[in-house]
């Protein structure tokens, strides 16, 4: 009888020896098979499209930590990650991934939408009430614009209704001039929000926000005929 329990301990110890061996092996081929960061951000993207943030940050999660040996997707992903956590009002984890999603910028599949990126962080900063760093933001990436440095010192009473017809640019800056304006006005600094509103107006950007901003900022200003004028050349187009 001893002899049958010998034989049974030496069999369970050998059989634990060889899983001990082969489950690391079965482990490292798992992680091998993972699938490719760009299927996870893909899924990810879906589940966000149909409502589900949840699932959408456990699919963006497993794309950074995805074996494929690529960085393609990180800056997208963790752009993201931020404007899940911008919507959920998570800010310092909404900056944190934001920050990332800058750091990575050489992996952008589009090299524009460091724009977004850029746009993404002066908001948290916004919503944080970090007012002059929001600020200092926006201004960076429109300073950039030719079209700022060519309209910027136009006097605030001159309204020509002149219009871009240039996406690209609109994609990267006129964002940036709607919001600008918009904490100027927000500050009462109307004469200071008008530069932005009129250049948002020619890229013909938020269209009917912007102009009722910009005939709000002349009526401020006690100036009932400009604002008339504003709706007139910016409602013909």
């Amino acid at each position: 009888m001893m002899y049958f329990k010998r034989r049974n301990t030496m069999w369970f110890c050998a059989a634990v020896a060889f899983m001990v061996a082969v489950l690391p092996l079965a482990s490292y081929s798992q992680v091998r098979q993972e699938e490719p960061e760009w299927v996870y951000k893909g899924r990810g993207d879906r589940y966000l499209k149909a409502g589900e943030p949840g699932k959408a940050i456990v699919e963006y999660k497993k794309a950074l930590i995805s074996d494929s040996g690529s960085k393609r997707a990180y800056p997208e992903v963790n752009m993201k990650l931020a404007e899940i956590y911008l919507e959920e009002k998570l800010y310092d984890l909404a900056f944190s991934y934001i920050e990332r999603a800058q750091e990575e910028a050489q992996y952008l599949q589009i090299p524009d939408m460091i724009y977004d990126i850029r746009s993404i962080k002066a908001e948290i900063y916004a919503r944080q009430g970090k007012y002059l760093d929001a600020v200092s933001v926006y201004e960076n990436i429109i300073h950039e614009d030719s079209n700022w440095r060519k309209y910027a010192g136009q006097d605030i009473y001159v309204i020509e209704g002149t219009t871009f017809n240039d996406p690209e640019s609109k994609k990267k800056y006129a964002h940036a001039y709607f919001e600008l304006g918009k904490m100027k006005f927000d500050l009462q600094n109307y004469d200071n929000a008008i530069p932005f509103f009129k250049i948002a107006l020619m890229y013909n950007f938020k269209k009917e926000a912007s102009l009722r901003y910009l005939i709000n900022c002349y009526k401020k200003l006690n100036n009932p005929v400009l604002a008339k004028k504003a709706q007139s050349l910016y409602t013909e187009k």
